[in-house]
């Protein structure tokens, strides 16, 4: 075996036993980081306008679903749904 094959199919090994870890470590990172920006976007947003915001985020997302209006209500309460056995 020359020493060029020889290094190779070190390489692979190693390569085999680094791929997995470092995928993991990768994932974690995105993880880290994805929490790291929703921090930073809920702090880039003032108080007073986080409900409006969340509102009109609402409305989109049900005129995306083919809601007719955008208005949005509560749920009525008092109602509970009774289930037959």
């Amino acid at each position: 075996m020359s020493l060029k094959d020889n290094l190779v199919v070190r390489f692979e090994k190693v390569a085999g036993r680094l791929v997995p870890y470092l995928e993991e470590s990768w994932r974690d990172v995105r993880v880290k980081l994805d929490d790291l920006n929703r921090s930073l976007a809920s702090q880039a947003i003032p108080n007073e306008r986080r409900d409006k915001v969340s509102e009109l985020a609402l409305r989109q997302k049900g005129e995306q679903a083919g809601q007719k209006t955008g208005e949005v209500r509560d749920f009525p309460g008092g109602r509970k749904r009774h289930t037959s056995p």
